[in-house]
């Protein structure tokens, strides 16, 4: 086959049954968020044996609706092609308007292939591709849905016009035996430590509220109130996912979580409802992040993240390098995956000064404190009420203020920086000065007073999670980076020279 022979591709039809299935959950929310509604035409369709004259209309409107995105659908299908033009990938879309975006292969980081469960059932892939730019990910984002064999002749076709091929071979039997896995139960484990407090807060709250309003229609449950049952067991039910929902999610896009290094790209492979088997460059990862949740903290356990420009398996391009495991057996899954960051891992941080963070509580309380003051004389609430929020309020202000500040550290070495962040749990990121693009740093009369500022880092290219707040430590810390981000970006031969001749003048 010639390599710059003009190849057309169209999506396997199962594209439209996943839409399909997208439009019947939609109408499925829409029933369910209008019980009571729903309820009483039952009860008309029950009694009438048919449907009501006066819902005809409405029903023949949304057939219409259905049919008419039906065959827009279709009709978009038909007409969108995608083609491989020597080093081009083109997706045309001859619709209502003609439209075509020309991706350059060069640009091209990789090519992956993911499944949900429906594609798993038909045989077919989803092919994504990826760039090196956050700014083009989202039109890059093609639904290109393949056969099992097309799907990896396409791969192929584009890696080797690349100039390169596959950084990981196709055969996903090596990432099996020589990958690194995770069996269901530690798998489960890291879904329990997803869970943030937040959610757990959140989720009990709303399961005292579901229970106490469902046995109140328990007690008084009769034909006339099932659409009031109905409404209480649907607040139970969100009640119980958003308690259960990180966890049930996590477990499912986590299962079977596997991992190899190969060369200077990283394989990965894990999911159960979708299927995802994707490679990243080792030159793509801008940062690596260390993120203990509360209970992960609790027991001495961490996962490993890694940040992308414009890839990735999630909108905020970011990926798991690992799940929750214990501290002595991360050490080692870094040193075999990536030695590059090992330094960086390793380094002990330096904490946030007692007096800064005591400093910040009582400047919080008092914020807090005049906040409730001036709600205290709006706030339509009996004096009791008014009482225990004036006092919580200042009181949950200085406990975050002082879990944070207990949280913060700060680390400097050659090549790198690593940065210690959060208030209940906590989020450590190592990141290269080279891949560090902006860097400001400032601090107010008091912490001018003790010699610190407080600093945001930007790192290049991702969009979303791309800044890295660095809590008040001593200014010589945040030139010291300043420096050295120079140093990192303006390195080159003629650079080095002219300053070993300086040094020797």
């Amino acid at each position: 086959m010639n390599e710059n022979e003009r190849i057309v591709y169209r999506s396997h039809f199962s594209v439209l049954i996943t839409k399909a299935t997208g439009v019947l959950a939609a109408l499925a929310v829409i029933i369910v968020t209008n019980l009571r509604d729903a309820e009483t035409l039952f009860r008309e369709l029950r009694t009438t044996g048919g449907v009501p004259s006066r819902y005809c209309p409405v029903l023949l409107g949304i057939l219409g609706m259905i049919l008419f995105l039906a065959a827009l659908a279709v009709r978009r299908w038909r007409r969108t092609y995608i083609i491989l033009d020597g080093t081009n990938l083109i997706v045309h879309r001859a619709t209502m308007v003609d439209r075509q975006n020309i991706i350059d292969l060069a640009t091209v980081s990789s090519v992956n292939l993911e499944q949900n469960l429906l594609q798993m059932m038909l045989g077919v892939y989803r092919i994504r591709i990826d760039t090196n730019s956050a700014s083009t990910a989202e039109d890059t984002d093609v639904d290109l849905v393949l056969a099992r064999d097309k799907a990896e002749e396409f791969k192929r076709l584009v890696m080797s016009r690349m100039g390169s091929e596959s950084p990981v071979p196709v055969d996903p039997r090596e990432l099996y035996h020589n990958g690194i896995s995770y069996g269901t139960g530690a798998v489960l484990r890291h879904a329990l430590f997803s869970n943030s407090i937040a959610g757990l807060l959140i989720g009990v709250g709303g399961l005292m509220l579901g229970s106490g309003m469902l046995i109140d229609d328990i007690r008084g449950i009769d034909t006339s109130g099932l659409g009031e049952f109905l409404t209480s067991l649907v607040v139970l039910l969100v009640a119980v996912w958003s308690l259960v929902g990180t966890p049930v999610k996590s477990f499912l896009h986590l299962y079977d979580f596997r991992c190899m290094r190969h060369e200077d790209s990283l394989r990965f492979a894990y999911g159960l409802t979708r299927r995802r088997d994707f490679s990243i460059p080792v030159s793509k990862i801008h940062a690596v992040t260390v993120n203990q949740g509360v209970l992960a903290r609790i027991f001495g356990c961490e996962e490993l993240k890694i940040s992308v420009i414009g890839m990735g398996d999630d909108d905020d391009e970011v990926c798991n390098l690992s799940l929750y495991l214990r501290k002595d057996k991360v050490t080692p899954l870094v040193s075999r995956l990536l030695p590059e960051y090992e330094q960086l891992y390793q380094m002990k941080w330096e904490r946030k000064r007692t007096i800064l963070t005591a400093i910040d509580a009582v400047r919080y309380v008092l914020i807090s404190s005049a906040v409730m003051a001036a709600a205290w004389l709006v706030i339509p609430l009996s004096f009791n009420w008014k009482l225990l929020i004036a006092a919580g309020v200042p009181a949950a202000a200085a406990v975050c203020s002082v879990s944070a500040g207990a949280t913060a550290g700060l680390a400097l070495a050659e090549n790198g920086v690593v940065i210690r962040e959060g208030i209940f749990d906590a989020t450590r990121t190592l990141v290269f000065y080279k891949k560090l693009q902006t860097m400001r740093y400032d601090g107010g009369p008091i912490w001018r007073h003790f010699g610190v500022s407080e600093g945001v880092l930007t790192m290049f290219g991702g969009m979303f999670g791309s800044s890295i707040s660095v809590d008040a430590f001593p200014t010589e810390k945040f030139e010291e980076i300043a420096r050295r981000m120079c140093e990192a970006r303006c390195y080159s031969p003629r650079f080095e020279q002219k300053n070993v001749r300086n040094d020797l003048s």
